[in-house]
This record gives structure tokens, sequence and C-alpha cells, in this order.
């Protein structure tokens, strides 16, 4: 008489589902990392963007200069530093290869007649190549938030 057989999985059948499992949260972590590092930068360009229209604002309203300093070696606005990887390099927009400066200082100065010269700003992290570029525009003083220049 056949002996009956006892129901479950074989080792190898859970271990085929182990490693599977492996494979599918090794990608979904490395998917984290890289959204939660985006996010962050953006986050980072978007705070930007408001202290310089605040700046922009307050020129408008009082008609006193209004300055906003951007530390490009420790990557820092008016002080505020960003505890994550954010890299702040000035780029030139309008020449055909973008030239980028990650040293020394930048100055906006907004007044109420705009901000004196058009700058850009880009951000972007150790592995993102580009999450985006603030522009001043030097006539107007108006600030623009895009991808690229």
């Amino acid at each position: 008489m056949l002996a009956k057989k006892e129901g479950g999985f074989t080792l190898v059948e859970m271990m085929v589902t182990v490693a599977i499992g492996g494979v599918l949260l090794g990608v979904a972590v490395n998917s984290y990392a890289s959204i939660r590092e985006s996010t962050y930068v953006e986050s980072a360009k978007e705070h930007v963007a408001s202290i310089m229209q605040q700046a922009r604002l307050r020129a408008l309203s009082s008609g006193e200069s209004q300055t906003v300093t951007l530390d490009l070696d420790n990557d820092t606005v008016d002080g505020i530093s960003f505890d994550g990887d954010v890299d702040l390099q000035k780029i030139a927009c309008s020449s055909s290869p973008q030239t980028l400066t990650n040293t020394g200082s930048e100055t906006f100065t907004f007044t109420r007649r705009g901000s004196g010269t058009s700058k850009s700003i880009r951000f972007s992290s150790s592995s993102l190549s580009s999450v985006g570029v603030i522009t001043v525009n030097g006539t107007t003083g108006r600030i623009s938030v895009k991808d690229g220049c």
C-alpha cells in the first residue's frame, strides 16, 4: 500500500521564494532611496525659491534692497544649511556648454527695479545628475524654477 503524502513545501521551493523576495526587496529599497533623495533636493530648491521670492517682494514693497546669499562651498542659503546631500552650483545657462561653479558664494540683490544681472543656480545631489534650476531675471527680478536652463 502506498504511503500518504504529507502536504507542505520542499526546501527548494522555500529557497526560491526567499531568493525572489530578497531581489524584490533590494529593488524596492534602491527605488525608495532614489525617490527620497530626489524629493529632498526638490524641497530644498522650492525652499530657496521661496526665500528669494520673499526678498523680491520685500524689495518691491519697501523700496530697499534685499540680499540673499548662497554659500556654494557649504551649500547654505542665508546661513540655512541643508542636512541632506544637496549640491548648489552656479550655472551659466546662456552659454552653449553649461559651465558650473560650486565654490565661493553667490549674492542675489533684489531692488524695486529687478536684480541687476540674470543668475542661475542648479540644485542636484551626488547620485542625481540634475534636479532643477532657479533662475533670477536681472531686468525684472522674477524668479523661475525649472528642470533645466
